[in-house]
């Protein structure tokens, strides 16, 4: 906590995801470094027929100097999630639940999508599953960070739990979740990649 002394800029400014109502700060600590926000979206899930809950709040935060340099150049939205997907700058994917639900149901939703993205890569989704496990519940509002330093993916968890997974592929399928050709929340794509191309100076 703590808001510092800061850089004369001050610090970026929260954004609330309209959706769910959830606010997300400007920046955060994350991998020893101070991350900014790009953008925010609603994550749903389809209960029955056309009735949808918003499980979560998903927003974006990369090392803005690293990332701004990696991202110059690029000009469309598309190009802009590529480099946020797949650029080994810092990154932190922070998770705020919008609804009370068993974590091991969130660590199995999200093993779900990371399966096929690595299947014959060796990477760590038992483990990845087993963390989640290891939870009890989510609480509404209560916060679950995923941090890419290098090819090390940290997690953290509500009650100080954190566990570390080295591997590339586990990094670069949980960021294309959100990031891909297929995102699971079009909102949160589209917000990251516009945040990117203001931080490029495009628009």
């Amino acid at each position: 906590g703590g808001w510092g002394m800061g850089s004369g800029g001050g610090e970026p400014s929260a954004v609330k995801e309209p959706i769910t109502g959830i606010t997300f700060p400007g920046s955060m600590q994350a991998g020893g470094k101070s991350l900014e926000l790009m953008g925010c979206g609603e994550r749903k899930k389809k209960i029955v027929g056309p009735v949808a809950v918003n499980v979560y709040a998903i927003g974006m935060y990369v090392d803005q100097g690293a990332a701004s340099a990696a991202g110059k150049g690029t000009s469309s939205e598309a190009a802009a999630a590529k480099v946020l997907s797949d650029g080994s700058f810092t990154k932190s994917l922070r998770l705020v639940m919008a609804r009370t639900v068993n974590a091991e149901k969130i660590g199995d939703a999200l093993a779900e999508q990371i399966e096929p993205r690595v299947r014959g890569t060796g990477a760590p989704v038992e483990e990845f599953k087993g963390f989640f496990k290891g939870l009890d519940k989510l609480e509404n509002q209560q916060v679950v960070t995923f941090t890419q330093s290098g090819t090390t993916l940290a997690v953290s968890a509500p009650g100080n739990r954190t566990s570390q997974f080295n591997s590339a592929p586990l990094c670069k399928a949980l960021f294309d979740i959100y990031l891909g050709d297929k995102p699971v929340s079009d909102n949160a794509k589209r917000a990251m990649a516009q945040g990117f191309l203001k931080l490029c100076g495009t628009i």
